[in-house]
């Protein structure tokens, strides 16, 4: 009892030494558990980010590997809202500037309303380096119509390794603190390569900023994938708003990437491999590249032979033949 007490006592000493508390923040139900608050850094394997009491213009957390099989954060945006993209003559495309989502390994920055997102990323913990960055820079209040607010799950997930490098002395000697036990987290590792990972047999994916009626960021390239079970033959989609950037308006394939670079079309586009698209079976079209509103309220049925994998693309030039770049909720279902 009196070690079960202490070890108790101690996490309750963690928590406030690296800016945790209790609160929770934001709109929405919030996850529960340990929260870590601005400035503060988490040395747990799961952790919450919560918006501060006051809000400044700069909020940075530290994550702290748990030991050196740490590969992959996951974020979960229980709630997320902050100032959308903006577009402007010096940058005319949707891009994040007033308030600016940063996430160390992560080539593009977010904004706007994301609640219900997920991240993965790659996180590869040295002995000299087992610290990971997520900063938050936010437009002074005088700037601003609302208040910021997120609420952000951090998690951190092991990758399996050799038994002989879990138990070389040096691994022990060197790095004390760290976790020695290994958690199971091989059913909740993404592919690598993938940004969002979805292990659910159905759900319901979204472009980023979608909640705030776009438009989506700029400049984006990343993969959506979903676990296939092994009687699993295809992947199932129903866009009930899909409306992107193209080249010309019948949003498939070419029109949506030309086989010849030519500077001014746009290029955005979600890639879905083996792909059949449509409501009317006298009417199917066969396609891997859709634009426009080219499945708008439509089914797209999808039997790639390997992984169900789905690649989002933005491009630098916004509004071209009148698009409003809103972006798409899709419902996925897999087969």
């Amino acid at each position: 009892m009196e070690k079960s007490l202490r070890g108790l006592a101690m996490m309750v000493l963690l928590m406030v030494a690296t800016g945790s508390d209790f609160r929770g923040a934001g709109v929405a139900a919030q996850f529960t558990g340990p929260t870590l608050a601005c400035g503060g850094t988490s040395l747990l394997k799961t952790t919450t980010l919560i918006t501060p009491a006051l809000v400044s213009t700069n909020c940075v957390y530290k994550i702290r590997a748990i030991n050196l099989r740490v590969c992959q954060l996951r974020l979960d945006f229980n709630s997320f809202n902050l100032i959308g993209p903006s577009i402007t003559p010096s940058v005319p495309y949707p891009h994040c500037s007033s308030d600016v989502l940063s996430v160390e390994n992560l080539d593009f920055t977010l904004c706007g309303e994301n609640s219900g997102q997920h991240l993965y990323v790659p996180f590869t913990p040295s002995v000299t380096d087992l610290t990971f960055t997520i900063e938050f820079k936010l437009a002074p209040s005088a700037a601003r119509q609302s208040t910021p607010y997120w609420n952000i799950r951090v998690q951190q997930l092991e990758c399996p390794v050799g038994a002989s490098f879990a138990s070389k002395a040096a691994f022990r000697a060197e790095l004390p603190p760290l976790v020695k036990t290994f958690h199971n987290d091989l059913g909740v590792l993404a592919p690598t390569g993938c940004l969002q990972y979805h292990t659910a047999s159905n759900g319901i994916i979204k472009s980023f900023n979608f909640d705030n009626g776009g438009p989506y960021p700029a400049n984006l390239n990343y993969a959506i994938c979903f676990r296939r079970g092994r009687e699993s033959e295809g992947l199932r989609l129903h866009a009930s708003v899909f409306d992107l950037g193209f080249g010309s308006a019948d949003g498939y394939d070419g029109a949506c990437f030309a086989n010849i670079a030519t500077p001014g079309r746009s290029e955005d586009y979600l890639y879905i491999p083996n792909a059949v698209a449509g409501n009317d079976p006298q009417q199917l079209v066969r396609a891997t590249r859709f634009c426009s509103k080219s499945i708008h309220q439509k089914t797209v049925e999808a039997t790639p032979p390997g992984p169900y994998v789905l690649q989002f693309n933005s491009d630098s030039i916004y509004g071209a033949n009148g698009a409003t770049e809103t972006g798409f909720q899709i419902t996925y279902e897999i087969i």
